[in-house]
């Protein structure tokens, strides 16, 4: 969710009354980011509002732009404290990964002396190990990190020959605030949880950030590049708040 480019102007973010403004929402943090142009709002599970907002913002912009969108920030809130209202710490009984278009049945076989590993059919995954909730959510936190890397490497290669933009490293990270970044050295990190979205989002998030190898920033350039290899891209945008609604419970609790 985006707004017109502030002036450069002061900011002091630390007295900003920002519940004021959206009744029942109780998480709110500033993130000051030399790279935005504009304010923006992201919403990330369970429940906790960031506020975007670039290097020199006047403090009362900062506050009419909240105050605008309190509706869409209340909602969405809502809906995802819904969803996320109790982490989960039991390990899952089945894992579904819809940019993979593929589902897992998970069994747990408690041997105390075995070494914990998951063992992965075309169907199944078995884990085995002591019978600790804790140590099996982490083995498959390992396996998810394996998939990711299999699948976003490769991914992010075909759409660098497409797009003539080359990151030199990929990491792949488990992260609950972002599903993606650029750094100035062309390294991009990766979150593992976008194995949850659907592949147009996933494509478009890739591009997002390959984009950045060349904008550092989201000007009215950078999202001309970024249109120009993902139509819509605006849209899919903000679709990727909504995408954390998709992340199961149980993987949450460990991030």
């Amino acid at each position: 969710m985006k707004t017109s480019y502030i002036p450069p102007s002061s900011l002091d973010t630390s007295q900003l009354p920002l519940l004021e403004f959206v009744e029942g929402v109780a998480n709110f943090r500033i993130r000051r980011s030399s790279r935005a142009r504009y304010l923006s709002i992201q919403v990330h599970p369970p429940g906790v509002v960031e506020i975007v907002v670039p290097r020199r913002v006047p403090a009362q912009e900062v506050e009419s732009f909240v105050s605008a969108h309190a509706t869409w920030i209340r909602e969405t809130c809502e809906g995802m404290s819904r969803r996320h209202r109790e982490p989960g710490t039991v390990p899952p009984s089945q894992i579904k990964l819809a940019v993979l278009d593929r589902e897992w049945s998970v069994s747990y076989n408690a041997k105390p002396r075995a070494r914990l590993r998951v063992a992965e059919s075309k169907t199944g995954l078995e884990v085995f190990g002591a019978n600790d909730d804790v140590a099996r959510r982490r083995a498959l936190l390992n396996w998810l990190r394996r998939k990711a890397r299999a699948f976003m490497i490769p991914a992010v290669g075909k759409l660098a020959l497409k797009t003539g933009l080359r990151p030199k490293v990929i990491q792949i990270r488990a992260q609950r605030s972002r599903w993606g970044s650029c750094s100035t050295n062309k390294t991009l990190s990766l979150n593992l949880c976008l194995l949850f979205l659907e592949p147009e989002l996933v494509r478009y998030l890739l591009i997002h950030e390959l984009c950045h190898l060349r904008h550092m920033n989201h000007s009215p350039r950078f999202w001309a590049l970024v249109e120009q290899f993902s139509p819509g891209g605006r849209m899919l945008d903000r679709n990727l708040n909504d995408g954390w609604t998709r992340i199961p419970g149980w993987l949450l609790t460990e991030l």
